[in-house]
């Protein structure tokens, strides 16, 4: 007889966030899951010391050390979270910039250029200046699936202060990971959601654009494949303008919803 499948829950607070991981696994697996999910929480850290602007040493630390034409080999990881930031600074217009806080950017608007080959950061800007808040945490939940996948622990959950989900595979004899969001409950499997507002915390969202603490609407739910991509554009999507929204989802066929106007 199969040995009984229970849940298996941990969390640690890292990058100023609670993570936790959720486990469906046998109940005698109890000692491994929790180291897997301990070499979880360490590659988060791992990742934190690189990604981190706040880090005196880390790679993005150093990237903002730059000067204009400036070169630095990094990290694959670095390399890898930099370019899904200029893939959503791309799909949202500028509405998410990583590298907003740059002066003397080129006139092509990029303050960065990135080589492979190996792996590097080319500074287009003056003064480069990375941020990588709205971005990191989510690449974080997408990095660390390999750890559990290579475990065999794929009947997971993955979660960044329960703003940003990652759902693996789903639990035995369900269709996904029920998730309460609103007044809804939404079943996930292999793949992600995440949701911007004020009403926690009020009027925190930086407008890139603008230069200015605004948004346009009160709460904005994205469920994408990419955890990192779904915590970049809810942040940007609070910003944008209705029709600048509404195109932004009909170009990108984004799963946008809880849109709440003023």
């Amino acid at each position: 007889m199969p040995d009984a499948l229970i849940i298996h829950q941990f969390w640690d607070t890292i990058m100023a966030t609670r993570f936790s991981v959720i486990v469906e696994a046998p109940a005698d697996d109890a000692g491994r899951v929790c180291a897997v999910a301990e070499e979880a929480f360490l590659e988060i850290r791992r990742l934190e010391s690189l990604l981190s602007r706040f880090i005196e040493d880390g790679e993005i630390s150093q990237i903002n050390r730059l000067r204009h034409g400036e070169t630095i080999i990094v990290s694959p990881e670095t390399h890898r979270c930099l370019e899904l930031a200029r893939q959503a600074k791309r799909m949202t217009q500028g509405h998410f910039d990583a590298a907003y806080l740059s002066e003397g950017v080129s006139h092509e608007g990029e303050a960065f250029a990135l080589l492979s080959r190996p792996f590097q950061v080319v500074s287009l800007a003056e003064s480069l200046q990375i941020d990588l808040g709205g971005i990191g945490k989510g690449f974080a939940l997408e990095q660390v699936r390999e750890i559990f996948v290579r475990y065999g622990y794929t009947k997971a959950m993955l979660c960044a202060d329960g703003s940003t989900i990652f759902a693996l595979d789903p639990p035995h004899d369900a269709k996904g990971w029920p998730v309460q969001w609103e007044f809804q409950v939404l079943e996930l499997a292999n793949e992600s959601i995440s949701c911007s507002g004020k009403t926690v915390r009020g009027e925190h969202i930086f407008d890139t654009r603008k230069r200015e603490y605004v948004t346009i609407r009160d709460r904005v739910y994205v469920r994408t494949p990419s955890p990192a991509l779904a915590d970049a554009l809810s942040t940007a999507a609070m910003t944008m303008s209705k029709d600048g929204f509404n195109e932004f989802l009909s170009e990108w066929e984004i799963d946008c919803f809880g849109y709440f106007p003023k």
